[in-house]
């Protein structure tokens, strides 16, 4: 179970048919990406990460021109990103290489 943050809650305020990709990730942190289309035309993509615990890392929406993206190119963008996050690559995760310290 996810603790959800207020970005998310802004996401689901507004009920339109989405794709999306969930998954654990090695560290234990889970992905939780969504890419829908909004009224204007252009993609919204709803970014987060969770500790194996379920606390929010990251919850983030990004708007993507729709003359320049799909929803399928915009998810896989979003994953990436948050794969990139819960590998703690821009240092927003300290626990991503806590296997290393688990003998410590």
């Amino acid at each position: 179970m996810f603790i959800r943050g207020e970005t998310y809650k802004t996401w689901a305020a507004q009920d339109r048919a989405e794709t999306c990709f969930s998954q654990e990730v090695e560290n234990g942190c889970h992905i939780d990406v969504r890419a829908r289309e909004a009224q204007t035309g252009d993609i919204e993509v709803f970014i987060s990460v969770y500790t194996a615990t379920g606390e929010a890392v990251q919850e983030r929406i990004k708007r993507l021109p729709g003359s320049e993206w799909a929803i399928d190119d915009a998810l896989k963008r979003g994953i990436d990103q948050a794969e990139r996050i819960a590998g703690g690559e821009s240092g927003r995760l300290p626990c991503a290489d806590a296997h290393v310290h688990a003998d410590e």
